[in-house]
């Protein structure tokens, strides 16, 4: 995400108490929003994102909430951009990580591709994984290392919420 996109700065609980651009936020600790979408194929595989700028898997979708956006519309947004889906979102949690390096208050959601669904390329994603979460949850406790850590709060928080 450029720069130069104006985002909300908010308080530990959630309330909006100014704006900057991403890089400020991130430079300065400010804390802001973030969303993140579970995108799952039809037989429950969730689909990660690899060989991205973090050379890690990550969530399937995440971005930044504008200023003045929903979490909703963002994860939709995001969701469009990064691969090119405009299907259904189901929110799960919104929630602030206790161990939260850039100071993400997230919003997670979950999705469920159409079977006859292909993945192409985009600007934001290169090539996608798909991995079954009794797996992921094996890889995160044998090698947590190989993810993001904003994917290791995501899913640390959706398998707690779903007890999982």
């Amino acid at each position: 995400m450029a720069s130069t996109e104006i985002i909300d700065i908010v308080d530990e609980k959630n309330n909006i108490i100014g704006s900057t651009d991403v890089t400020s936020a991130h430079d300065k600790k400010l804390m802001h929003r973030v969303v993140g979408i579970f995108v799952f194929d039809i037989r429950g595989n969730l689909y990660l994102q690899k060989g991205n700028k973090y050379g890690k898997l990550d969530l399937s979708v995440g971005g930044h909430v504008l200023q003045g956006e929903t979490y909703e519309d963002a994860a939709k947004r995001e969701m469009f951009e990064e691969l090119g889906l405009t299907i259904p979102i189901n929110h799960v949690s919104t929630f602030l990580p206790s161990q939260t390096k850039l100071n993400h208050y997230w919003a997670i959601f979950t999705a469920i591709a159409p079977q006859d669904w292909q993945f192409k390329k985009t600007e934001e994603v290169s090539s996608l994984k798909k991995i079954n979460l009794a797996e992921i949850q094996k890889m995160m406790r044998a090698e947590p290392d190989l993810f993001t850590p904003g994917f290791i709060n995501t899913m640390t928080e959706f398998i707690q919420i779903k007890q999982l």
